[in-house]
């Protein structure tokens, strides 16, 4: 019943946002009483906590299993970026979240700094096998990564872009990875 409820809560997140889908909504889709929501979830806080929890656990497992499987460096890096989540984080949810819930933006920041981890071994793997340069600086590399990041929750710049969240995040990685200069 437990999951049933934050599934049901993560349709209602994904339909109204965060701070407009209530407990009551969960109990009339589900026709249960709120009564039988409290015995799972202390508050609507504790649902919005778990949501993000189970969210970001899946990605952590998504991006565990892709880095187990053999691939190249660049399909592992280019999985780590674009790993799933079992509830999806929409570019205005993650504003949402940044604006209102401070405690589930430092996970979805804890998450970005796993990741960035993640990335840095990656590339350190590239050097030592001779696919990446070794004159580049990937403090400054990771770095712009990390940053730009932000710009793939960037509702206003997307849209004004016309571009969708991985479409944004693969511009991205081609401009970092392969420069903008033509070859001459």
């Amino acid at each position: 019943m437990k999951q049933r409820i934050l599934d049901t809560a993560a349709m209602l997140i994904q339909q109204y946002g965060l701070k407009r889908f209530t407990v009551d909504d969960i109990a009339s889709e589900l026709r249960i009483s709120k009564k039988t929501i409290y015995k799972y979830f202390r508050s609507k806080d504790d649902i919005i906590s778990e949501y993000f929890d189970q969210s970001i656990s899946s990605d952590k497992d998504s991006i565990r299993n892709t880095m187990a499987r053999q691939g190249s460096i660049l399909e592992r890096l280019k999985a780590v970026i674009h790993s799933s989540h079992r509830y999806p984080l929409s570019v205005s949810l993650l504003n949402e979240v940044k604006r209102f819930y401070p405690e589930q933006w430092e996970k979805i920041d804890g998450l970005k700094t796993f990741k960035m981890q993640l990335m840095k071994n990656l590339l350190d793997e590239g050097v030592a096998e001779n696919i990446f340069r070794e004159d580049v600086n990937y403090a400054v590399f990771l770095r712009m990564l990390y940053e730009i990041s932000d710009m793939f929750t960037d509702y206003d710049f997307l849209l004004q872009n016309r571009l969708k969240t991985s479409e944004a995040i693969d511009e991205s990685l081609k401009i970092i990875l392969y420069g903008a200069i033509k070859k001459q």
